[in-house]
């Protein structure tokens, strides 16, 4: 649906961090990029900091933030 995942080469990485990252704001957890330590809120700067470990080799990074922020908006994927 956003093209996040082109090549299939960083699919497991990204998909097993976006599904922790996502776990981690749910409870509460802030990271680097956190304005508020009490409350994460997930923007596109938190999305990127949170998942900065992870190299796309097709640089379909904002593909990726758009995917992840669909599904913490609605919990899931519609085809």
């Amino acid at each position: 649906r956003h093209d996040g995942y082109q090549c299939g080469y960083c699919t497991p990485g990204q998909i097993c961090s976006a599904v922790g990252m996502l776990d981690e704001v749910r409870k509460g957890w802030a990271s680097h990029a956190s304005a508020d330590l009490q409350a994460a809120a997930l923007d596109d700067a938190e999305i990127s900091e949170r998942m900065s470990g992870n190299l796309c080799r097709c640089a379909a990074y904002p593909n990726i933030v758009d995917a992840i922020r669909e599904v913490a908006a609605h919990g899931k994927v519609e085809a």
